[in-house]
């Protein structure tokens, strides 16, 4: 059965038609504006999925899969409260299945990337997988016993809002030292800032002039050789490592899959978080845990959020 997959980002929609193996078959980027009544955003999504299922030559499409930011009820096909999205208690599911005529599972969006990590990246040969979305925020799945776990009310896997560090940064969520504040792209951003204010940073400071600031050029700066660039790595490494640490003896996993944009940093990212994990967490389940970049970044929500409807 071909599903399409739909991951909804925070200014345009991915979708994609994926096989029950996970391969893709078609797919499709489209923008689109969130930031306005949620009732129009969503007339705008179904118009795209519906010019998209045209364009395939699609009669219909029986299955429908969604990934979107934020506290989703599954169970009801409701949003709770997505604060990227400005969205509280939008009745999705409900909405969409009347202009689509489908059968539409609605799930949060790194709960549809830890599926997508389990079935391609693990290839479903694990019994326990986490997977960390390191992007603008820091996102969460957990995979238990080859199942998704969303606990009592469906909002387990917030990992990005774990308290790091009890008085650091504040972070969007209203509390501080969150993981997310720490490791994610906004939160190194803030860091970055700082030093540049401070002179500490003069290669990166000299780059500014024909990029604008985001992960990949501190990476870039760390990778000249620039001793606060390094640091801004090795200290979002070090948090990162005390939050696997904290998952490996909680959770004991067989893997950890990381995906998103600040994981593209390498080793300047993964090489502390291993030692800080190393350092922390009991001896056994680290042994027993593998943790890895995936290598489908790009389409683990939509083949996630595709294959969630088949379970």
């Amino acid at each position: 059965m071909t599903v399409l997959g739909v991951d909804c980002g925070g200014t345009n929609i991915k979708m994609a038609l994926v096989k029950n193996n996970g391969d893709i078959a078609e797919r499709a980027l489209e923008p689109v504006n969130f930031r306005r009544p949620a009732a129009r955003a969503i007339a705008d999504i179904a118009g795209r999925i519906l010019k998209f299922k045209s364009r395939m030559g699609l009669s219909r499409i029986p299955k429908i899969g969604m990934g979107i930011a934020g506290e989703v009820d599954s169970a009801r096909g409701l949003v709770r409260f997505s604060p990227n999205l400005g969205w509280k208690n939008v009745p999705l599911k409900a909405l969409l299945a009347k202009k689509l005529k489908s059968s539409i599972h609605i799930e949060n969006d790194a709960n549809c990337a830890a599926w997508g990590a389990f079935c391609l990246d693990s290839k479903r040969d694990c019994n326990n997988l986490i997977c960390l979305t390191l992007g603008t925020g820091v996102g969460g799945g957990i995979i238990l016993n080859k199942k998704l776990y969303t606990g009592s009310t469906g909002s387990a896997g917030e990992i990005g809002h774990m308290t790091i560090q009890h008085d650091g940064r504040r972070c969007g969520c209203g509390n501080r030292g969150c993981l997310e504040s720490l490791v994610g792209a906004w939160g190194l951003i803030q860091t970055a800032k700082e030093g540049l204010r401070r002179g500490r940073a003069p290669i990166l400071k000299k780059m500014l002039k024909e990029e604008k600031l985001s992960p990949k050029l501190i990476e870039a700066a760390a990778r000249k050789n620039e001793p606060f660039s390094k640091k801004i790595w090795a200290d979002a490494g070090e948090c990162l490592g005390a939050a696997l640490s904290n998952l490996a003896n909680i959770f004991n996993p067989d893997r950890v899959v990381l995906c998103g944009g600040v994981s593209k940093a390498g080793s300047l990212l993964l090489k502390p978080a291993l030692q800080a994990l190393q350092m922390r967490a009991f001896e056994t389940p680290v042994k027993a845990m593998k943790v890895t970049v995936s290598k489908y970044d790009e389409k683990l929500g939509v083949v996630g959020a595709a294959l969630l409807t088949l379970e």
